[in-house]
């Protein structure tokens, strides 16, 4: 080394220690955030809904916009990615080959946030839990338990920056010269240390509104074949300030903290100044930012309870590679952040060196120099050539802490591609600074100079992408652990027809249970949702108990679990129409017109005859006219006590005399009954009103029926109007449920119902899947006929004496959200009719605020229609052929998904159910495979493994539901006893007179007994 040399290299030393133990700036130094600009009126018309400004502004009059980067919408294949990097290319290589703008990239993950933001997540959960009386917060809170210490904290934050070069010279002396001027003409004050509304340069606005929009269209449409690429999300200008500040200071900034801009109210403070008015205006940002205590500790930095390094690159990869390698190489419990800083004409930032290396190129040891110059010259004429500066940081509660984990991050920053990081930096202050996205755009990391797809291929854009991660009420991760929450009823999806598949085992039952308890606790709700659950077998029972254990005793009928029996005493007319109509509306004449096509349909082709369904229209016209006039149904005393005795206590008997009663229908009586206030009675009388299934097999003989159907035959040559009587007469006779007048009552406050259809459903034959239909049908009729209520239609139906209370009926349901959910939906094996009737649901659910759910064994269980007209599927278990090629062939799936769903689906484990979730949204169609991780509580709740569930009922009997959860859980935290119990049966005895389950319950219960004897607390 030469004496030169090693001048320089002393003077550089001592600089650098000058910086780090004299200098000692504060950190509001290093920020250049100013303020924001409002919202304008140009603004306002390309976006009407807009009311937060977008813009910040830096104090080099640059502008720049924050976006919540989420990543891809599809898993991708090393093949997929490079294909969409190279579209991404393409589309970029314009405006990043000169100079005017700059892109921020920012990727953190903090494990130890976790359980923050699931809290956050979880916050309006609980107040729902609160606002509509459920004491569930035991199992909200269990649930985030469970997950966070599976989970990380991530942000993807891209800054994007205009400045003023994008402006020729002239015109930025144009603008500068409009500005003093402006602010002299308008006699704006001096305000050094508040924000000035005025700063920013309009011309300079319109140039980084047509940038902004232009990458937000690059990134969203750079994935191939059609596909999605990139999911991201303008972040207002409030909460890009709150979340840069939460990076300087996390220990000092509530999540709910709110920056102060020009526009909000604020309230003037500060000393007064003669010459300054600051204290008339919000501080300026830099200030807001920084205002916790921040100092020096040689390369460290000292916060009010985190220590902070920071590393600057060096020399960037000599392969490089993916960011999803850096991601998977960083230890999971290391808290890490990591900015990559690209600005445009990289080549001409370092003239100087490639003059130099022109000239020492000359030398054999340095040719290599001179060729990499040359290299990237050739490339920057057909792509750009990027400056890029790259800084990561690391923090700890303590230095020893903070010390290895930025020993266990520069190893895997080495080990990404071969690259070199630095901790010096001479200023740590400045080496923090330079990790934090948008709060200064100098960077203390040395340059570097990648062609554009190179620099893309190593930014975080591959993380899975989440367009609910501020909303979702249903909170699942993915596999590595990203917090992934679910919107369910979701605006973005123009329906809501979900479709679940998994054979048991593969943990259905219980993510399905947990889904319908997120939506119940959905945020903003002020009552239980209307909920039917149609279920062949008792897997829902366990929600429904919670539910049952969760309300005080005067409210526990709001969740039913019913197990149906074809019998009278469970009778619904499925026939009866709302109160006071002489007709059906036009959402239940549909469903009548399936359930009738239901009833005829032709075992051999699995639908009804051609033509059925037009005689089937016309007879419901018929068969309602004639019940509402000529042959109305004459009112009899005695068949309904409850009438008479009202009628007679009432007045109204006395109001007319025998003759006229003796020809009075039940629809008058009905009448009468509500004008006097008598609703529920009213309700009763109409049923007898109502026509039956009888009515409609005896219109098939009517002269109009005649002349119009007679001469059609079945493929059998059987007569059609024959064919048909045929059948209503064995739906008659074989239908005790639905075949008479209304016997069984739903109570009136019941919101959400679950119906057990095991003990009436058809065997496994083509008849059995007809009566099996039915049953299903029936049950939606039965539970969810007022799920459709629509005031505009119940109008057309109804008397003008009931309008008012039907408006009003239908104002309430309208505003409340809505569940029909269909398990064992394999069952029905494809028939048309209830297939119609759930696409019709579901198209038209959206009006009614109606969600659909359809669950089965086998994605090739739900006919194509129901496939087409989905808008959420979720698939439980992988390794299914079949499975396979209904997603590849309805859902597009790329290969690396199926993959993946192979690979990573293979039933619950103890970390949770992985699942391969499709969700279709006017953003695009999201694919990715997340975990559904339930709390003990939930799991003992909801769990349908056989021997669990036989534990379960064991305590529930003897404990009460409530308690025997709780033990439950404390003895088994993982919400499964199946391992142990197979250990114990394995061990019994021959002795043994009691079943091991039973043994078990008896010593949970005289543990638990002992315990709370001892005054402990489970």
């Amino acid at each position: 080394m030469g004496v030169l040399e090693k001048c320089v290299d002393a003077v550089e030393g001592a600089i650098e220690y000058l910086a780090r133990h004299l200098i000692n700036k504060d950190m509001t130094s290093y920020c250049e955030l100013m303020t924001a600009v409002g919202v304008t009126d140009e603004d306002i018309r390309r976006s009407p809904d807009l009311k937060d400004p977008y813009t910040l502004v830096n104090n080099g009059y640059s502008l720049l916009s924050v976006f919540d980067l989420q990543g891809t919408f599809q898993m991708l294949s090393e093949d997929e990615f490079a294909a969409m990097i190279e579209s991404l290319r393409v589309r970029m290589t314009g405006y990043m080959k000169r100079y005017g703008h700059s892109l921020t990239f920012s990727f953190e993950r903090d494990p130890e946030r976790a359980k923050d933001e699931l809290m956050r997540l979880a916050e309006p959960l609980l107040n729902t839990a609160r606002r509509i009386g459920l004491e569930t917060e035991d199992i909200i809170l269990d649930r985030v338990m469970r997950n966070y210490p599976l989970c990380s904290w991530e942000q993807n934050i891209l800054v994007v920056y205009t400045h003023l070069s994008a402006m020729s010279s002239e015109e930025q002396k144009r603008e500068m010269n409009a500005l003093t001027k402006s602010l002299a003409k308008h006699n704006v004050p001096r305000t050094q240390f508040g924000q000035n509304p005025a700063f920013a340069l309009s011309a300079l606005k319109y140039r980084h509104d047509t940038m902004v929009k232009r990458l937000q269209d690059d990134f969203a449409n750079c994935g191939v074949d059609g596909q999605k690429g990139i999911m991201m999300k303008p972040l207002t200008a409030h909460e890009a300030v709150k979340r840069v500040r939460i990076m300087i200071n996390r220990e000092g900034t509530s999540q709910k903290f709110r920056p102060s801009l020009p526009g909000d109210r604020h309230i003037p403070s500060g000393p007064e100044h003669a010459d300054d008015y600051s204290d008339l205006v919000a501080p300026r940002l830099s200030y807001q930012i920084c205002s916790n205590n921040v100092e020096p500790d040689g390369n460290y930095i000292r916060t009010d309870r985190l220590w902070h390094g920071s590393f600057g690159m060096e020399l960037g990869p000599q392969d490089p590679l993916p960011f999803k390698e850096l991601f998977g190489a960083v230890d999971q419990v290391v808290p890490w952040r990591i900015r990559f800083d690209l600005n445009p004409c990289g080549l001409n930032e370092v003239r100087m060196r490639r003059m130099v290396a022109g000239f020492v190129g000359l030398l054999p040891s340095n040719r290599s120099i001179r060729e990499s110059f040359s290299e990237l010259e050739r490339l920057q004429k057909e792509e750009a050539v990027l400056s890029m500066k790259v800084s990561a940081s690391t923090w700890a509660e303590d230095k020893d802490t903070v010390k290895q984990r930025m020993s266990s991050l520069e190893k895997s920053l080495q080990s990404w591609g071969t690259c070199q990081v630095s901790q010096n930096h001479g200023d740590p202050m400045a080496g923090l600074a330079s990790t934090i996205p948008a709060f200064t755009t100098k960077n203390t990391a040395n340059r570097l100079l990648p062609p554009l797809q190179d620099a893309l291929a190593m930014l975080p854009l591959q993380r899975p992408a989440t367009p609910w991660a501020e909303t979702g009420s249903w909170i699942l991760r993915t596999p590595e652990g990203k917090i992934f929450p679910v919107g369910l009823g979701s605006s973005i999806q123009d329906t809501w027809i979900e479709l679940f598949s998994g054979i048991p085992g593969s943990g259905k039952s219980v993510t399905v249970n947990t889904m319908n308890n997120a939506a119940i606790h959905r945020p903003g709700a002020i009552q239980l949702p209307l909920m039917t659950i149609v279920d062949v077998g008792p897997s829902s029972s366990g929600l429904i108990q919670v539910i049952r254990d969760s309300l005080p005793d005067h409210r526990k009928n709001e969740a039913v679990y019913l197990k149906l029996q074809n019998s009278v005493d469970y009778a619904v007319n499925p026939f009866d129409t709302q109160l006071g109509a002489r007709e059906p509306t036009t959402r239940e004449r549909e469903f009548l017109v399936d359930f009738l096509n239901l009833l005829c349909t032709d075992t051999d082709i699995g639908r009804a005859p051609a033509e059925v369904s037009r005689v089937n229209e016309r007879l419901l016209t018929l068969v309602y006219d004639d019940r509402a006039e000529n042959g109305a149904n004459q009112y009899e005393p005695e068949v309904v006590p409850l009438v008479d005795k009202i009628l007679l206590e009432t007045g109204i008997l006395a109001e007319h005399d025998e003759k006229w009663w003796s020809t009075a229908t039940w629809y008058e009586v009905t009448d009468m009954l509500f004008a006097a206030g008598y609703i529920q009675e009213a309700t009763i009388a109409q049923r007898q009103a109502s026509p039956v299934l009888a009515d409609f097999n005896a219109m098939l003989n009517n002269e109009s029926i005649r002349q119009m159907f007679g001469s059609i035959q079945t493929k059998s040559h059987e007569p059609l109007l024959n064919y048909m009587s045929r059948c209503f007469v064995v739906a008659t006779t074989s239908f005790a449920l639905f075949s008479g007048r209304t016997r069984f009552d739903l109570d009136a406050t019941t919101r959400v119902i679950s119906i057990d259809l095991n003990d009436v459903i058809g065997s496994k034959t083509a008849e059995g899947a007809i009566k099996t239909s039915c049953m299903y049908l029936f049950a939606r009729q039965l539970a969810a006929k007022n799920y459709f209520l629509r005031k505009e239609e119940l109008v057309k139906v109804v008397p003008e004496l009931y309008a008012e209370y039907h408006i009003k009926r239908a104002d309430d349901v309208a505003s409340q959200q809505k569940i029909i959910a269909y398990d064992e939906w394999h069952n029905t094996d494809g028939l048309e009719a209830p297939v119609q009737t759930v696409i019709k649901d579901g198209r038209e659910g959206r009006k009614w605020g109606i969600r659909i759910i359809a669950i089965s064994q086998f994605m090739n269980d739900f006919p194509q229609p129901l496939l087409d007209a989905s808008t959420s599927v979720y698939v439980l278990r992988g390794g299914n052929r079949s499975d396979e090629k209904v997603l590849r062939d309805s859902f597009q799936v790329s290969d690396q998904t199926i993959s993946e769903l192979h690979r990573k689906c293979v039933g619950p484990t103890e970390e949770g159910a992985n699942m391969l979730a499709i969700f279709k949204t006017n953003q695009g169609t999201i694919t990715q495979i997340l975990t559904n991780t339930t709390g003990a509580l939930e799991l003992w709740a909801f769990s349908t493994t056989q021997q669990d569930v036989s534990l379960r009922t064991a305590l529930y009997s003897r404990l009460g539901s409530m308690t025997a959860r709780r033990v439950l859980a404390a003895r088994f935290p993982l919400g499964t006893a199946k391992t142990y119990i197979e250990q114990l049966e394995l061990q019994a005895g021959a002795e043994q007179a009691k079943s091991v389950v039973m043994n078990l319950a008896d010593e949970m219960t005289a543990e638990y007994r002992a315990s709370r004897k001892a005054g402990a607390n489970i």
